[in-house]
Order: C-alpha cells, then sequence, then structure tokens
C-alpha cells in the first residue's frame, strides 16, 4: 500500500500537478481506511456481544470458562475446590451444605450405613458443612483425582495411614482441630462442622495452591425439551433408612433426591437435585470386625449414567490413583456430562439393588 501511494505521488509530481490534489487524494485514501476500520470494529463489536449473551444463557455452557468439576460458567479466577467427608447416619440427619456440593460420591461405609465425598468450589455463602466424619481408604482413593483439600475426623487405621504417606492437602479435625468446631445441636460424634471460611483459611495458612491441577470431565448443554426421556432410579441399600430415590424432573432437567421416603434436603430446606446421577458398579468385602470395608476403585467396571430423563448404559475405568475416574457408553466413547451437580452412587456387589424408575 505504501508503495502504492510513492507511486501516485511520484505521477502526480511527474505530471506537474498541485499540492493541492496531492493532499486530496491522501485525504481521501484517510477517509476511506477510517470507514473500513469502523465497519471491521463494529462487527467485531457485534460478535462479542453474540459471545456475552450465549454466555450468560440459562444453559450455562458453551462459556470462555468452566470450572473444571462440574461444566459450570465462570469469570475471573477458577475458584478452587475441596472435598469434605460427610456424615449420613440417620442420628446425623439432616446435613449441612451437601446441597451446595458440585460432586459427591456415596457408599456403603459399615453397612447399611453409607458416606458422603462431597466436593465444593469455593463459596463464601457456605457457612455450614457437615457434620463431618472419619476417611476410610476408598474414600481416600477417590479424593486423590483432585489433589486438594480434604477435610475429615480421624479415620481407619489404614485411611490414617494412606494420608499421611500420600497426599500433601490432609486437613484431619485430630492434627488441625481449629479448622473445625463442634456444635451444641447435634451429639457426638455427630456434631463436628466446617465451612468455605475455614478451608480458605487452611489454604492460606498452609501456602496451599488454589490451582485446580485435576483432570476435567467433558461438559455439554442440556438435551432438548423433546429429546428428554423419563428415567428415574432408586438406589435400595436394602433398609428403609437408607433407600435412594432420584426422581426425574422433565421440566427443570434434574434430579430430586429422596432418602428413607422423604426429599433428602439440607437443615435450611434446601433440597438435593443433581443434573448426572451415575450408578458405579464395583466389588467390596469387610475387612475387620467393626464391618470396615475395602472397596474397588481402579480398574473397570459397569455403570449407568442417568442424564436429560435418559439411561446410558457402559463402563467406568480408571488406570491409577492420580487419574479422574471416567465413564463410557457401549461403544467405549466418553461420556459427556450435564453442567451441574452430579452424584456418583457406588454400588458394592451385593449390598446394592438398583431399579429404572419412570415418572
Amino acid at each position: 500500500k505504501l508503495t502504492y501511494i510513492i507511486i501516485i505521488v511520484n505521477m502526480i509530481k511527474n505530471q506537474k500537478g498541485s499540492l493541492f490534489i496531492l493532499l486530496s487524494i491522501l485525504a481521501g485514501l484517510i477517509v476511506v481506511a477510517a470507514f473500513a476500520f469502523i465497519y471491521i470494529q463494529k462487527n467485531i463489536d457485534e460478535s462479542e456481544a453474540d459471545v456475552e449473551l450465549l454466555e450468560s444463557s440459562d444453559l450455562g455452557l458453551p462459556c470462555e470458562n468452566i470450572r473444571k468439576i462440574d461444566g459450570v460458567c465462570y469469570e475471573g479466577d477458577e475458584p478452587f475446590t475441596y472435598a469434605v467427608m460427610i456424615d449420613n447416619h440417620s442420628w446425623a440427619r439432616p446435613p449441612f451444605g451437601l446441597s451446595q456440593a458440585s460432586l459427591v460420591y456415596e457408599t456403603i461405609v459399615e453397612s447399611p450405613i453409607t458416606r458422603f465425598l462431597a466436593i465444593f468450589v469455593d463459596n463464601e455463602n457456605i457457612k455450614q458443612i457437615g457434620p463431618v466424619r472419619s476417611a476410610r481408604p476408598f474414600y481416600v482413593d477417590w479424593v486423590k483425582e483432585f489433589n486438594i483439600p480434604y477435610l475429615h475426623v480421624g479415620g481407619s487405621n489404614e485411611a490414617l495411614d494412606n494420608l499421611a504417606r500420600t497426599y500433601n492437602h490432609d486437613v484431619n479435625e485430630f492434627s488441625k482441630g481449629q479448622y473445625f468446631w463442634r456444635s451444641n445441636n447435634r451429639s457426638a460424634p455427630h456434631n463436628t462442622m466446617t465451612s468455605n471460611q475455614n478451608v480458605v483459611d487452611v489454604i492460606e495458612d498452609n501456602g496451599w495452591s488454589r490451582a485446580n491441577n485435576f483432570e476435567s470431565w467433558i461438559f455439554k448443554l442440556d438435551a432438548s425439551l423433546e429429546e428428554r426421556g423419563e428415567y428415574g432410579v432408586t438406589v435400595d441399600h436394602k433398609t428403609p433408612l437408607f433407600f435412594v430415590k432420584w426422581e426425574y424432573n422433565k421440566e427443570d432437567n434434574e434430579y430430586i433426591r429422596y432418602q428413607a421416603g422423604k426429599v433428602h434436603a439440607d437443615v435450611d430446606g434446601e433440597q438435593i437435585v443433581a443434573k448426572n446421577v451415575v450408578i458405579m458398579m464395583t466389588t467390596g468385602s469387610v475387612i475387620d470386625d467393626y464391618g470396615r470395608r475395602e472397596v474397588k476403585t481402579l480398574g473397570t467396571g459397569e455403570a449407568i449414567v442417568y442424564q436429560d430423563g435418559n439411561k446410558i448404559n457402559g463402563t467406568w475405568k480408571r488406570a491409577d490413583l492420580s487419574a479422574r475416574t471416567r465413564f463410557y457408553d457401549e461403544q467405549d466413547n466418553e461420556i459427556k456430562f450435564n453442567a451441574g451437580p452430579t452424584w456418583i452412587e457406588v454400588a458394592q456387589n451385593g449390598l446394592v439393588n438398583i431399579t429404572d424408575k419412570y415418572e
């Protein structure tokens, strides 16, 4: 372009053109360039507006930044995640803060009692989480998928030894009691509580990174209303107190959790819902007189994923303790999850009956 302008200038000089003509041509070129810039910038602004509209949609995806743990959009720096061992004994109900978890593993610790490994995202509004209970080796295995702060109250000897030897973000009430408190409204051992702020404090006090250094699942948009099915599922731990039903709400495209015959909710009445419910089949066995168990967490096994009211038969796979547990359909394609909370119901052999439920 510069060469072109020089040629024009030389032509004008050779033809003894006036300075006025030269300036007029240059002014014309400037005007054309200005209009071109305005046109291009207008298209860029419109494109950015479209992206902003898409990112603010109620579907939550796609957007520029999604949280690794649950696929939900965020702005600024990605919020950190942390894990809490939450009690599900009948005397520990209702829970505190469980409805705010992004990912939950549930399985039997001593038959038929289940316990929750709940993964949370930094949220200053979570004022109370609990009751917090003890660790077990298989829950330690699962928390190693994330390498994040793990809050618990003691644990089995095997679990504690495992944490001491291999885990750098252990937050045990027995050694870090300042990040927990005992509630006067519950009886021990079902009265230990913590909070989101306590996790912020433990991270700062120990100089831990807030980075989420774990692998993400693949996330997707919700299915359209026409694509949604009717499937719900029941998880029967063979006792009424631990009978779980996930009832599908087609309009909201979410699963409402029922436990012991009533809606499962936090102490403040906030219902527990999920966008995805996973049945993870595995093996387990009793290892001591107390009834503690060992559970298979590596390798592969059968799995069923319930999402969008549909049922996907497949498998789970996990190669080693640093890898995420991933889920695949019958064609061995990795299953994409809806953005939002996911619950993994770990069904140990012979202890749980799974039944599809139609609404």
